[in-house]
């Protein structure tokens, strides 16, 4: 059994029997739970679920009160059934590639690495994104970015799923970024996620707009990218009804690695966009990805602005 934690305090042995508990049920009732967990959250007008309504009043102010409303409930089901698979998945002892159908994305790998520049995958918050592990080709060399979760005793439990894939993890530090560099100087393969954004433009983001607002997007894919001439492949796990996965993806266009830093950045949302074109349920709508990033800009998750974008 993978040793989960070493804090030993009251709360940490809950969380770890919890987790436990949840990475030996059966999918289905994973998936079973999530959706009642989610209808919960909608019927009590939970923050989680105004942050959700929030983020769908501004990337799609189209629809109609109805159709937002569905949409909120369906995101809110999807978000918790996510969470609730991460334990399945990280504690699995091998790899689930029978969940899986890959679409060819080893193949596409393989092919875009033998340009000879590397390759990086732009992984969004988008379906299962831990199950996109399972459907790389476990022949390449793959160095993951991430940053460190806020409980330390979820780092050993979310390095050990990543370690079955074989994905050498390195955080958001200079040093994790300079191993990026070297990866992908190696002809190798890196792993990001491409909407992880800092909250305020600066060093490491820039203003970009996402579904029509200026938000902080994400420079170190773009500078990645053009640094080394590599290509970007855009790579998400669909969950289908029956409680498997599709994986879809594409190369991103050229414009992402653009000299000029908003227009890379303009690229990259514009691809995170159309990847979430595909299944808008399955983002995490959660996500405080409209934080303010220009001065006078309003914050649409202060208590009295909420809904009101």
């Amino acid at each position: 059994m993978i040793p989960l934690f070493r804090d030993r305090t009251l709360s940490a042995l809950c969380i770890s029997t919890l987790l436990r508990c949840l990475s030996v049920l059966p999918w289905k009732i994973l998936y079973w739970l999530g959706t009642l967990s989610g209808d919960l959250f909608y019927a009590a007008k939970s923050r989680l679920c105004q942050l959700v309504q929030t983020n769908l009043a501004i990337a799609y102010p189209h629809l109609s009160v109805s159709e937002r409303a569905d949409l909120s409930r369906q995101a809110l089901r999807h978000t918790v059934i996510t969470y609730l698979e991460m334990p399945r998945i990280w504690l699995s002892p091998t790899l689930l590639p029978e969940r899986i159908d890959d679409q060819g994305l080893p193949q596409m790998m393989r092919d875009l690495v033998a340009q000879g520049h590397g390759l990086i995958l732009a992984m969004p918050h988008l379906g299962n994104w831990e199950m996109v592990s399972s459907a790389v080709d476990p022949t390449l060399p793959i160095t993951g970015l991430y940053r460190p979760p806020r409980q330390a005793y979820l780092e050993p439990l979310l390095a050990a799923g990543r370690n079955k894939a074989r994905i050498r993890m390195v955080p958001i530090t200079r040093n994790g970024i300079k191993a990026l560099h070297t990866t992908l100087q190696a002809g190798h393969v890196v792993a990001i996620l491409p909407d992880q954004v800092p909250k305020r433009a600066g060093a490491a983001a820039v203003s970009a707009p996402f579904f029509g607002r200026e938000s902080a997007t994400m420079v170190l894919s773009g500078r990645l990218a053009r640094r080394h001439q590599t290509p970007v492949l855009f790579v998400w796990a669909t969950r289908l009804p029956q409680g498997t996965y599709q994986i879809r993806f594409f190369v991103a266009d050229d414009t992402i690695r653009s000299a000029d830093p908003r227009t890379a950045a303009t690229a990259l949302n514009q691809a995170v966009e159309r990847c979430i074109a595909d299944c808008p349920a399955q983002y995490q709508w959660a996500y405080r990805r409209f934080t303010p990033v220009q001065t006078g800009q309003s914050d649409p998750y202060l208590q009295e602005n909420i809904l009101n974008e």
